[in-house]
């Protein structure tokens, strides 16, 4: 009796909830449709620009350069995307584009952060007025149906991790903060066991079974255009084994807890969040892919009690890429360079989704710009090495790391306003910082 009562319950929830969404993805849908046209016209105009300019470069007699203005064109036309190509005429334009995109990917947001404020506010009064006449566990189901809808309608959305500005007028050392806490999804979707047998895009929320699966071909998560933003669990005991295969987020979150991934490629468009606690990593990359683009730390990714092994990624930015990795160990891996784009570094020093922090590195090569994203780290046998790119900011930066026996300081070229403090690691005092041993006891396999 109790089990079908709690079924009529999450019925009732889910038909009110469902209400809810229909009206309110509705309301989604006009905005994102307008902000697809105009971005749609926005890429015709920057094409029109570049051709343009390919006539300006050809009258100098540039072959070289007038194949740069060509690739930009083309990039921007087959996926939205541009070069790396650094011309002075294509970045220029380049710079008109990104911000008039920037201006409609924040349209977009603030249209879906109103219809969210409106929906929660409907759900709050629904849950307060069943709960004052005494019905408290169907207010219970609703709010448990209606924070899974909001977290799916709220995909998308980049306020979150957003700290106060510094003062740009100050010249003096940025102070370290404690970091934002970031908290782990606790969703558990329903149970599907053959999410292998799915052709084409996962575009349902779920939990898989403990799989030890090969897998060859690429893994779409979510649809940006069906308005579909899964959240995808993997529960302990997973262990995922690829060719370099590509496990690409295209409108949905992965949470993965005590799972085992081997040369997999995660890729992350924009507002695609990744959560790993206690996972092992051996060859696998995380970056960013797809056509969305908006704020900062467009595709991020959480790790916490990691082992990564032999690699992680080739190159990391500002705009791309936001990570949050704690106590976790890298083995034998090139870490990535940073760049912080026209950024002031120091700006990044407190910021949630930019940093590593009580991690260990062993036998890694660690770029000098990496070295400014990590805090309160511990290196061992590892060999630092200059990063050409690394802009000089505004603000003096000061970064301590604890170095072990062995390894190699190469780093010659800072900027002048950048300072690498190396301690002994017998003089770390604070949180325990794991060994890889200790993580894979933790981990269970």
């Amino acid at each position: 009796m109790l089990s079908c009562a709690l079924l009529v319950l999450s019925a009732r929830a889910s038909e009110f909830v469902e209400k809810l969404k229909e009206s309110a993805s509705v309301e989604i849908e006009k905005s994102e449709t307008d902000a697809l046209f105009r971005q749609a016209e926005l890429s015709q105009k920057y094409v029109a620009a570049l051709k343009t300019l390919e006539e300006k470069v050809r009258a100098t007699g540039d072959l070289d350069a007038l194949i740069r203005v060509r690739e930009e064109a083309d990039a921007i036309t087959k996926s939205g995307e541009v070069t790396s190509h650094g011309d002075k005429g294509i970045t220029e334009l380049r710079g008109k584009y990104i911000a008039a995109r920037g201006v409609i990917m924040k349209d977009a947001n603030a249209a879906r952060s109103r219809v969210v404020d409106a929906l929660t506010k409907s759900i709050r009064e629904k849950e307060a007025a069943l709960t004052k006449a005494g019905q408290v566990d169907e207010a219970l189901a609703i709010r448990k149906e209606g924070e899974q809808m909001l977290l799916e309608l709220s995909s998308g959305m980049g306020n979150d991790g957003v700290e106060f500005a510094e003062d740009s007028r100050a010249t003096g050392p940025t102070e370290l903060k404690e970091l934002k806490k970031i908290n782990v999804p606790a969703t558990a979707p329903a149970l599907f066991e053959k999410p292998f047998s799915i052709k084409g895009t996962w575009l349902e929320s779920m939990t898989l079974p403990p799989l030890k699966q090969r897998i060859s071909e690429q893994v779409i998560i979510g649809d940006r255009g069906k308005k579909k933003w899964p959240t995808v669990v993997l529960p302990k005991g997973t262990v995922w084994s690829g060719r370099d295969t590509r496990i690409f987020s295209s409108g949905g979150h992965i949470v993965a807890t005590k799972s085992s991934f081997e040369r997999l490629r995660f890729v992350g468009d924009l507002a695609c969040d990744t959560f790993f606690v206690n996972c092992s990593f051996d060859q696998c990359t995380l970056n960013r892919g797809g056509g969305w683009w908006g704020w900062d730390h467009a595709a991020k990714y959480y790790l916490e009690n990691c082992v990564v092994s032999n690699s992680l990624a080739s190159a990391w930015n500002v705009g791309d890429n936001g990570f949050r990795v704690r106590t976790s160990v890298f083995e034998k891996a090139e870490m990535p360079t940073v760049s912080f784009k026209d950024k002031e570094p120091a700006k990044y020093l407190n910021h949630p989704w930019f940093k590593f922090e009580n991690c260990r590195f062993v036998g890694c090569k660690v770029p000098s710009s990496f070295v400014l994203v990590t805090r309160d780290c511990i290196f061992q046998d590892c060999i630092f090495v200059d990063d050409p790119g690394l802009k000089e900011g505004q603000k003096p930066i000061d970064v301590i790391i604890y170095v072990g026996p062995g390894g190699r300081y190469d780093i010659s070229k800072l900027p002048k306003n950048v300072t690498i403090t190396r301690k002994p690691d017998t003089e770390w005092k604070g949180e325990t910082i794991p060994t890889a041993q200790a993580l894979r006891d933790m981990m269970g396999f």
